[in-house]
């Protein structure tokens, strides 16, 4: 397929974090013990959240070698070492706990893996989850703001009722310089700090003041004291409630992922090649992030087309809309789970997303019945 991906330099961690909702995920996909799953790795957060279901198998496939490296150093510290360890690199006990774990284990490293991720904690002391490209550029918001939009930025979190969270925005952050600062530090002209903007060249939509309007209907409609995604992106990795962190960075998940890393394969290539290769059509169930956010509507439907026209394949997958809106579906397209991708658009934790999208050549009576 061809993607703006191909024109962006892939020599360091874009991502830090899967953005993708693990929730959205399970419901949109389904996975059952005999699937073989495709996922993009991305940080590898929803690779291992996967591997919680327990398929047959799943392969994170990437274009970016580097975000491929760190899924497997991650593998290396939930295989080698305990849960403190592993959650103490994240970065989620701040960086004094990031600095004293790595003394800990960096003498037991194999050679290569020492050498780079030595290079690479020194460079990003607050852990691996803060260290992307794109979440350096996230939380560096927050200390944008004077200490009085801090503290009742923070004070958000603090509700219990969503009715009053949504009022408490409206009185004290809507229509004062909170508003202004996000739309302007958000906007096409300053996302290239987070994202490549060569990745923006099929967007329909600015940033700031289409993620501003997400962010308020988000805090209208849902709990933010309990979302994870919420809490990161405006505070970082610490602070937040073990319960709400990703099901994979759960100490109570941890050996289950020991148990299951033993199914995962990890490619160097792009998704939908892949998946319309010989040996990709093996799998039959794929995650693909936002992945059609860089190809022209054209190159999707064409790609939409050949994943889903052959009559012996069996295939379901999920992906998310930023600024672009594909796969919205036709009276011609028997494919789109169009009850499903609504009620998960609606659902989905991660405020800056337009929608999600689910595929399938055959969906399962529960899943078409869901609104």
């Amino acid at each position: 397929m061809h993607s703006e991906f191909y024109n962006v330099e892939l020599d360091r961690i874009r991502y830090s974090l899967v953005w993708e909702d693990s929730n959205t995920l399970y419901r949109g996909l389904e996975v059952h013990p005999h699937d073989q799953v495709l996922v993009i790795t991305s940080a590898g957060c929803n690779v291992l959240n996967t591997l919680l279901k327990a398929p047959a198998s799943v392969t994170a496939i990437d274009l970016n070698p580097v975000q491929n490296k760190l899924l497997l150093f991650k593998k290396h510290l939930i295989l080698q070492y305990d849960y403190a360890a592993f959650r103490a690199l994240l970065g989620l006990d701040g960086p004094e706990s990031v600095a004293e774990a790595w003394r800990q284990i960096e003498a037991t490293l194999p050679e290569d893996m020492r050498r780079y991720w030595s290079s690479f904690f020194l460079c990003h002391p607050n852990g691996l989850m803060a260290a992307g490209k794109l979440e350096t550029y996230l939380n560096g918001f927050y200390h944008t703001l004077d200490s009085s939009l801090q503290e009742k930025l923070k004070q958000l979190i603090d509700f219990e009722e969503v009715e009053a969270q949504y009022l408490f925005f409206l009185k004290e952050l809507h229509h004062t310089p909170f508003q202004e600062q996000f739309t302007f530090y958000f906007d096409e002209a300053n996302l290239s700090k987070g994202r490549d903007p060569k990745l923006f060249k099929y967007a329909a939509e600015s940033g700031g003041t289409t993620f501003y309007k997400r962010l308020q209907t988000q805090i209208a409609s849902q709990l933010v004291k309990n979302n994870f995604f919420f809490r990161f992106f405006f505070f970082g990795p610490t602070g937040i409630p073990p319960e709400i962190l990703p099901p994979c960075y759960q100490e109570q998940s941890f050996k289950l992922l020991q148990g299951q890393l033993h199914k995962l394969k990890v490619v160097n290539a792009e998704a939908i090649d892949y998946l319309l290769s010989e040996e990709g059509r093996q799998v039959n169930k794929a995650s693909l992030s936002n992945i059609f956010e860089y190809t022209s509507h054209a190159e999707f439907n064409q790609v939409y087309q050949r994943l889903f026209a052959a009559q012996d394949r069996d295939l379901r997958m999920i992906f998310w809309n930023l600024l672009q809106e594909q796969g919205a579906g036709t009276a011609a397209d028997n494919w789109l789970n169009a009850p499903l991708s609504a009620a998960l658009s609606k659902t989905d934790a991660c405020f800056y997303f337009r929608n999600v999208r689910v595929q399938a050549n055959v969906f399962s009576e529960a899943s078409t019945s869901l609104s």
